[in-house]
């Protein structure tokens, strides 16, 4: 086999491309590795291409001269491929330097290269692959950047959405957020963007356009009126679906508000030692019923005696726990007696928790009857969190949201021999 055909196999080039010659240099005495450069060219009577938009173009100049990318490591060397870098008259675009099948326009990485980088940047972080090809972090950045532009180019995440969730994540400290919108068909993520407001919102309507807003039948959320109004007002024929996680979060604070207020009056009245005994209920009471033990069980059916108040309120929050699971028209029946009981509970934050519901109520119903919540978006905003505990935070929410649609939108690049 000849050297240029093995040359070819170890660097993936394609059939398009001629290699002219090579070169290995050795490493030098600073303890630096050897470097295999290789010498391109386009295969003979190839129409020349805008390297911008791929348009046919016909020939300029010869531009400035060879250039050089940094390509794929072959052991224990770096790689690199030369070649000349003609301009071709784009119509749009003007004087362009010609499209190279190796590498993506005004880069100085091949193509497989910037793959494999992005691909561990996503595993990783950017530090630790910046470190690993001896490159700079901006280096990992802009590639990254280049890959999710170019893979956003090909598809529409927008197009065909019946079912969204709504919700935000936390990017920085000092209260940031970014607004992440996530497909439930897909269970991937579609679109993201700065801020937590009824702007950042509207800016996600505008993006999907009043056609594909008609098409939109569920939008799940939590009770955040910033979603909640924007959604009425630019999509009303969707439903609005309360998601169910967030209400039940509100019934175990308000029964642990209950359980505050008579650990404070059992301290203020002399009993310490029931205070005590009592504090450590917390965790026992917000946990469900059919993950306690039998002993834990026997603890719960003990405060029939000894605090009625905090048993009632422990029993409302597991009847609205099982008025969830419930067959639609049974549920809503049971959520009607479970208000009234609420309201005439003469606890406090349940009598509170139960005009929220009210409030809330058409939301709840539609959860009710189509038993869609925001579980998608609580799995993605786990892996999220993920990617930013791994960069060990971002400073610029672009590049954040750069990493989130890299690696949630299913957009992100395979390893160029896995092709």
């Amino acid at each position: 086999m000849r050297v240029t055909s093995v040359l070819r196999k170890l660097l993936g080039l394609c059939a398009s491309v001629v290699i002219c010659g090579f070169e290995l240099t050795e490493a030098g005495g600073g303890g630096g590795r050897p470097k295999l450069v290789v010498t391109l060219r386009r295969k003979s009577g190839t129409r020349g291409r805008c390297g911008r938009c791929g348009v046919v173009a016909p020939w300029f100049d010869n531009g400035g001269g060879t250039r050089t990318w940094r390509h794929v490591d072959i052991g224990f060397a770096t790689s690199e491929l030369v070649s000349a870098a003609p301009r071709v008259n784009c119509p749009v675009h003007g004087p362009t330097v010609i499209e190279v099948p190796w590498a993506r326009h005004d880069s100085w990485f091949s193509r497989a290269f910037e793959d494999v980088i992005v691909f561990d940047a996503i595993c990783s972080n950017k530090l630790a692959v910046a470190r690993r090809y001896a490159i700079s972090w901006r280096a990992v950045n802009n590639a990254c950047v280049r890959v999710a532009t170019e893979a956003l180019g090909r598809v529409d995440l927008l197009s065909g959405l019946v079912a969204i969730a709504i919700d935000e994540v936390k990017y920085k400290k000092g209260q940031r957020y970014l607004t992440v919108v996530c497909d439930h068909l897909t269970g991937k993520v579609i679109w993201a963007a700065k801020g937590r407001t009824k702007d950042t919102v509207n800016s996600f309507f505008d993006a999907l356009g009043e056609e594909r807003v008609a098409k939109l039948q569920f939008v799940t959320c939590d009770g955040a009126e910033w979603i909640r109004t924007v959604v009425q007002e630019r999509s009303p024929g969707a439903l609005v679906c309360l998601d169910t996680f967030h209400l039940i979060e509100w019934a175990t604070a308000a029964l642990d508000e209950v359980r505050r207020e008579e650990w404070n009056h059992l301290r203020r009245t002399g009993g310490a030692r029931a205070a005590k005994e009592f504090k450590g209920l917390r965790w026992l009471l917000l946990r469900n019923w059919e993950n306690l033990s039998p002993k834990q069980k026997g603890t719960i059916r003990e405060l029939e005696q000894a605090n009625k108040r905090t048993l009632r309120a422990w029993q409302l929050k597991e009847e609205l726990r099982d008025i969830m699971s419930m067959p639609f028209i049974t549920a809503c029946r049971a959520l009607d007696d479970w208000l009234a009981y609420a309201s005439r509970s003469r606890l406090a934050p349940f009598v509170k928790l139960a005009r929220t519901i009210r409030h809330y109520r058409e939301s709840i119903e539609a959860t009710l009857e189509w038993k869609l919540t925001n579980g998608i978006s609580e799995s993605n905003n786990a892996a999220i969190g993920r990617i930013r505990s791994a960069a060990r935070g971002f400073h610029d929410p672009e590049s954040f949201i750069t990493m989130i649609m890299l690696a949630r939108a299913g957009i992100a690049p395979s390893l160029p021999w896995a092709n």
